[in-house]
Formats: C-alpha cells, sequence, structure tokens
C-alpha cells in the first residue's frame, strides 16, 4: 500500500521533485533546510527505527530525521533505505539520500551500496548507476547489485558489459554476481557466454551452490541446451523449487512434455509444494500431451490455492485448454478475465490457429488491437499461421507491414513464421528473400525455408538447402527430416529418401518416428513400389499409426491394387473407424476397377457405422476476403455468374481437347448427370469465381480440403493455358501450380 505523503511542509518540499538530477539537487536543497542535529545529542534510535521499518510504519520512521535530538548513522539509515524498498516508494529513498548527503554523515562503500540497492529495486536505474559510477571504491556486492538490477529491468546487454568491467577491474565475483548475470545470458539466449560463465563458476568453487546451480539450469533451459541443464540439476546435492521449475520448464518449451510431467510428479514427492511459476510452468506440458485430465487436476489446484487471479496463469490455463483441444473451455476462461494484456489475447489467437478456426484468429487479431493493445513478436508469430492455413496473402501482407511499423522485422521468430506463411501462401519468392536477409537463422528457420520447397514440390531445391544447412553450425532436427523426406517424396526421389532416412540415426542420433515412418510408405507407395512399402510396414520397431497405413492405400488407389487396397483398409477400418478416409479411397479402387457392386457395398458400410464422408470445400481469398464453396454450391451471391463463366470456359476447354473424368463417380448416375457433378466441384468454383474478381494476369490461389481430383486437375491444366494466368492449388498433399497447360508437380501426385 502507498504511504500517505508525509505532513510536514519541509517534508512536503523534498517530495515534490520529478527529473532524476535537478531532482536530486532540490532535494539536497529541501534537506539542507531541515535541522541537522548536533553531534552531541546523540539518542541511539536505530533499533527503534528498525522496528517501525519493519512493521511497515515508514512514515514515523522518517520523521526521525526531523528529530533535532537525534544523530542518524549508518544502522539507521540503512533501515530506512530497507523500508523503502519494502514499499517500494521511489521519492522516500530520495528523501533518505539527500539527508545523508546534507547530515554530516561520512559516505563509505557499505552505505554507497544500499543506496544503489535501492535505486535498483525501487527502479530508478539511472540514479542507482549514478550512485555507483561517483563510488570512490566498490566491493563485489557494489557490482552484483548493479549487475543484477540491468539483468532484472530488461538489460541483459548492459548486465554482461558490467560483468566484464568488474572482471577486468581485478574484482572477483562471488555466488551472488554468478547467479545475477546469468539470468542475463538467459535473456539473450547467449548460450556461448553462458557456457563461459560456468567455466568461471567451476573454476571459483560456486558450482555446488544451490542458487547459482539454479540460475545454471535456468540459462541452459532457455538458451534450449536441456541436455546440460539437466546435467546441472542431477549433480546438485540440494535442489529448490526454482530448479525444480526452472527444469520443468525447459522441458515444457521445447515440447518434451512427458519429462516436464514426469519432474513435477517427482518434485511434489521429494516434498516440495508447486508455487505460482511451477503450476505456470507445468500447464504447457498439459497441452503438448493433450493431457486434458491432468491440466484439469493443476486448475483445480491453482482454484483451491487463490492463484487463479494470476494473468499470467489464467493465460497458461487458456492456452492449456486450447492446445488439449477445448477450445470453447478456453474461450470462457478468456472472456471472464477482468483484464486482458498482450499474452492472454496472443494465446487466445494462437488456440483458434491450432484448432483449424484461423478466421476466428484473425477477428481476434483485430479485436486485440481494436482494444488498445499492440501486438508482440509473440502475437505475430501465433496470428501468420492463420494466414497461411487460409492462404490469405494479402492479410499476411499486411501484417507483414504491421511487423515493419512495429519494428519487429528483424526478430527470428517472427521472420520464421513469416516464411512459413509465403511458402504457404504460395509466395516462395519472397519466403527465400526473407530467408537470404536473415543476419542469423535458426532450426526453424531452415526448416521452415525446406518445408515451403517441399510442398511446392521442389526437390531438389529442398535437399540443396539441407545440404547447405549442415556446414552451417545448425542442426536438424525431427520435424527437419520430416520436410526433406516430404521433398522426397513429392519429386519421387526414392534412392534420396533412403538415404537420409537412413542418416536420422547414424549421423545425427534422431530415432525416426511414426511421422518419419509414414514419409518413407508415401515415397516408396507413390513411386509405384507397394510391395517394398508394405515389407517396409512389417519391418518397422515401432507399431505403424493409422498415418502409415494410409499413406500404403493411397498409394494403392493411385496404382488401382485391389489387394494390397483391402489390406490397408481393414487395418485402417480397425484403428480408426470413424474416418471416411480409408472408405472413401478403397471405393475409389473398386470404382476404378468397375467392381460397382463392391463400392456400393463401401458406402453401405459407411451409412451403417454412422461415418460421414468429409464434404469437399475450396476457398479464395480476393480483397482480404475469403470466399468458400462447395461441390454444387449455390450459396454465392455471385453464383450465376459463376456458372455461366463455367460453362463458357468448359466449351473452350473441350475445343482444346479436355475430357471429361467420371470414372470415380458412382455408378447407379448417368454419364451426363455425372459429368455435371464433377463440373461443379468446389475448386473449379473457386477457380472461376478469382477469374471474375481479379484483374487480367494477376495469378488464382484457391485452397483445397481434400486431395485434388484428377478431373479438376487436368480441368486447371486447360484453363491456365486458356485464360493465360498461373493458378495455384493447395491441396491436403502439396502445391500444383498450373501454367500454360502444364502443372509443376508433373502429373506426379
Amino acid at each position: 500500500m502507498k504511504l500517505k505523503t508525509m505532513a510536514t511542509k519541509n517534508l512536503n518540499c523534498v517530495l515534490m521533485v520529478a527529473e532524476p538530477i535537478s531532482q536530486l539537487q532540490r532535494t539536497i536543497s529541501a534537506a539542507a533546510s531541515l535541522q541537522v542535529p548536533a553531534k552531541a545529542n546523540i539518542i541511539p534510535l536505530h533499533e527503534h527505527v528498525k522496528a517501525l521499518c519493519v512493521q511497515g510504519h515508514l512514515e514515523e520512521a522518517l520523521h526521525i530525521l526531523q528529530s533535532p535530538h537525534s544523530h542518524v548513522g549508518l544502522s539507521t539509515y540503512s533501515s530506512l533505505l530497507q523500508g523503502c524498498i519494502k514499499s517500494n516508494v521511489l521519492s522516500e529513498g530520495k528523501l533518505v539520500h539527500a539527508h545523508m548527503k546534507v547530515s554530516g554523515f561520512i559516505a563509505g562503500t557499505v552505505s554507497d551500496n544500499n543506496l544503489v540497492n535501492m535505486y535498483v529495486k525501487c527502479g530508478s536505474l539511472v540514479d542507482a548507476r549514478r550512485v555507483f559510477d561517483q563510488m570512490p571504491q566498490r566491493d563485489v556486492c557494489s557490482w552484483s547489485v548493479m549487475i543484477a538490477g540491468y539483468a532484472k529491468r530488461g538489460l541483459p546487454e548492459m548486465a554482461l558489459v558490467l560483468f566484464h568491467k568488474m572482471r577486468g577491474s581485478g574484482i572477483q565475483p562471488n555466488h551472488f554476481t554468478f547467479s545475477s548475470v546469468l539470468p542475463a545470458c538467459a535473456s539473450l539466449s547467449s548460450l556461448e557466454e553462458g557456457v563461459e560463465i560456468h567455466r568461471q563458476i567451476r573454476n571459483s568453487g560456486f558450482e555446488c551452490d544451490a542458487i547459482v546451480g539454479s540460475a545454471l539450469i535456468d540459462m541452459y533451459a532457455k538458451c534450449g541446451n536441456m541436455k546440460k541443464a539437466r546435467e546441472v540439476f542431477d549433480e546438485m546435492h540440494q535442489r529448490d523449487l526454482f530448479s525444480w521449475t526452472s527444469l520443468i520448464s525447459g522441458y515444457a518449451q521445447i515440447g518434451v512434455g512427458e519429462e516436464a510431467l514426469g519432474l513435477f510428479r517427482k518434485m511434489r514427492l521429494s516434498g516440495l509444494k508447486p508455487d505460482l511459476k511451477t503450476l505456470a510452468s507445468v500447464l504447457p506440458a498439459c497441452g503438448i500431451l493433450v493431457a486434458l485430465r491432468q491440466g484439469m487436476e493443476i486448475h483445480a489446484e491453482i482454484i483451491r490455492r487463490g492463484f487463479g487471479s494470476a494473468l499470467f496463469v489464467a493465460s497458461a490455463l487458456v492456452d492449456m485448454y486450447a492446445k488439449c483441444g477445448s477450445i470453447e473451455k478456453a474461450l470462457r476462461l478468456f472472456e471472464k478475465l477482468e483484464q486482458r494484456d498482450v499474452l492472454s489475447w496472443t494465446v487466445m489467437i494462437a488456440g483458434h490457429t491450432q484448432n483449424g478456426q484461423a478466421d476466428q484468429a484473425l477477428e481476434l487479431f483485430e479485436q486485440m488491437q481494436e482494444a488498445g493493445l499492440r501486438p508482440d513478436s509473440k502475437t505475430f508469430s501465433s496470428v501468420l499461421p492463420a494466414c497461411a492455413n487460409l492462404a490469405a496473402l494479402e492479410y499476411g501482407m499486411e501484417i507483414h507491414e504491421r511487423i515493419i511499423q512495429s519494428g519487429l522485422q528483424s526478430d527470428v521468430g517472427v521472420l520464421n513464421a513469416l516464411i512459413d506463411m509465403y511458402g504457404k501462401c504460395g509466395n516462395l519468392k519472397k519466403a527465400r528473400e526473407l530467408f537470404d536477409n536473415m543476419h542469423k537463422r535458426d532450426v526453424v528457420s531452415w526448416t521452415s525455408m525446406i518445408s515451403g520447397y517441399a510442398l511446392h514440390g521442389y526437390g531438389h531445391e529442398a535437399l540443396g538447402l539441407f545440404e547447405q544447412m549442415k556446414p552451417s553450425g545448425v542442426n536438424p532436427n525431427h520435424i527437419t527430416f520430416v520436410c526433406v523426406l516430404t521433398a522426397c517424396c513429392h519429386a519421387g526421389l526414392v534412392e534420396e529418401g533412403q538415404r537420409y532416412f537412413k542418416s536420422m540415426s547414424e549421423h545425427y542420433q534422431i530415432t525416426p518416428t511414426t511421422e518419419h515412418y509414414s514419409c518413407m510408405v508415401d515415397l516408396l507407395g507413390r513411386a509405384g513400389q507397394l510391395h517394398e512399402a508394405l515389407d517396409f510396414i512389417n519391418k518397422m520397431p515401432i507399431k505403424p499409426n493409422s498415418n502409415v497405413w494410409t499413406c500404403l492405400l493411397g498409394a494403392c488407389a493411385i496404382y488401382n491394387h485391389i489387394k494390397l487396397g483391402e489390406c490397408a483398409a481393414e487395418r485402417l477400418f480397425e484403428l480408426d473407424p470413424t474416418n471416411p478416409a480409408p472408405y472413401v479411397l478403397l471405393s475409389n479402387i473398386y470404382a476404378a476397377a468397375g467392381r460397382w457392386g463392391d463400392t456400393e457395398r463401401i458406402w453401405k458400410k459407411m451409412k451403417d457405422k454412422g461415418v460421414k464422408k468429409t464434404p469437399g470445400s475450396s476457398w479464395i481469398e480476393v480483397d482480404k476476403q475469403v470466399h468458400a464453396f462447395l461441390v454444387g454450391d449455390k450459396s454465392h451471391p455471385q453464383m450465376q455468374n459463376i456458372y455461366n463463366k463455367l460453362e463458357g470456359l468448359l466449351l473452350e476447354m473441350k475445343l482444346e481437347g479436355y475430357v471429361p473424368n467420371t470414372k470415380f463417380v458412382r455408378n447407379d448416375v448417368e454419364e451426363e448427370q455425372k459429368q455435371q457433378l464433377i463440373y461443379h466441384h468446389s475448386e473449379k468454383l473457386a477457380i472461376v469465381f478469382g477469374l471474375l474478381n481479379t484483374a487480367p494476369g494477376t495469378t488464382i490461389r484457391v485452397i483445397k480440403n481434400l486431395r485434388m481430383c484428377g478431373d479438376c486437375h487436368s480441368a486447371a491444366k486447360y484453363i491456365s493455358k486458356i485464360v493465360s494466368r498461373e493458378i495455384v492449388v493447395r491441396d491436403t498433399n502439396r502445391y500444383h501450380h498450373f501454367k500454360d497447360g502444364r502443372c509443376s508437380c508433373g502429373d506426379y501426385w
């Protein structure tokens, strides 16, 4: 609680000050007008002052400064300054400092250290540094307090500069110095600097200190070196709550949720009770693992212990529920927040993006700015994937402009999100431009660019970039290899894919996951090596999941292999009985072979089990508005114009040699009706809408929620030639660039 302004006229004069330099000068002048006691009238009041400050009666303690019968010494001043720190009152702290100047008190290193400490903890680094610089002698405490001030007040660079100056002055750091400078390394993600300071800690004999050990764990965790963080943790004789929390948070931040939750359980068993920060740190692990039950248990504990009102905890809860798929629960918590900061808006935006609600994410982004809050780097990194999911290139470019206006265009996380957005929105040229101009690239930067090439079918470019990554000093992770193998799949580079898959464990000690095995099955299957793909599945050291079998079934659909297709479909019916994909793919295999009875049997099986086919939909962004279409859509206000334009295009396409491909349309429909059904597929409607609503020569960009069908693929090639436009279609597998009657995939998809 703030102290009441002191009643006396002289003290009011002292407190009515503003600018740091002139303020102190005026305060000294005001203090000089106070009666300075004669040294003969010494009354030992320091114990009384100390007691008042401890009890929180700072105003009463400060009245000692006006007494004509008391002499204020070091102990009294120290107690008063501690009282100012406790009450967080800078103005009263300046009063004490001014009184020290005019009272005849002879300052020394201890009293100056007390002043530096008061100014640091009351938030005035300028005044703290002024006192520090004027000190005739400085000890390790002087340097450590100033370093800690810079580190805690968001100036880590200054903390490190001062630390090096301290070493140059010949003063040896102690445990407090090391525990103060390590957070600066953590803030800057300066692992190299942190490793050097760790070496100094070992040489100084402070490695066994519990506070230093906890700071080392926190530094290594925040710099991404969890192996070293764990080593320090395991070697500690005493572990405090901070050391446990730092390690738990570190594992959660890099996505190793199992380890984070396991440590949280071990911490409880050790007898330590989690505090607010520990509970907030473990919540992301629940989100990573989609461990809703554990997340709800932690939520209940937060409520029981009265922590629910803390904004950063509420934001962590919103994030956890969103990542666990409970977006409605997350939204209810968000709406109940009396105060919403940038973090709470950001986690809500990210939650909607992660749950496939990109349009709502963009709406929240606009609402946040209307509420008067400025997006930070994490906000931009969270909203850009929403643009990527919708292929909303125009909106993404507008956000890019806002990033530049915010001065965040050099932030690595933001640049990574921009590269990913441009890549997924079909503008690889811009993505590569941003990548090439980066001063510092991390594994996400390289992976995002490789992923962009992979999605667009530029396999050789993706592999070339991966080869450039090797000597850069940045090691690939498991996601990088998913992108590399995907690039091989889309380009038909079987031998290269097999070589890279083998190198994962041999050269990089990365254990392949089901994602990598799925890529290999897809690679072999697309290349027509179906039996090799099945043999690969049978030799897998882990149990194949539904993704692995779906890749084999998809390949069987391409090559119309009934027997293997039936085998893969049966496994999928067992593993994922409500997924419509295996039913549709198997029915297509039967339809292509003319086995209409089996096709009808599969459709009946779907109906009996209550499985519904996912309706095909496509969308296109025009003038920052996203327009969605379903097959045979009648709802769009421009529908009549779209169908009229499409009819005219179909006539021109047939003159060029286009023949409708109706082999997958069910047999109980007349041929003419079959053609009408495929003519009105959603991607054709979206393409035609784009032609009607964009300037000649503009690239048409369309997103499809399913794999693009063969007839639409053929039609898009003809349309691109007739209208002399580039048409870019992104389906669930990859990008197709149609230009002058050809597709970038070379009909290999």
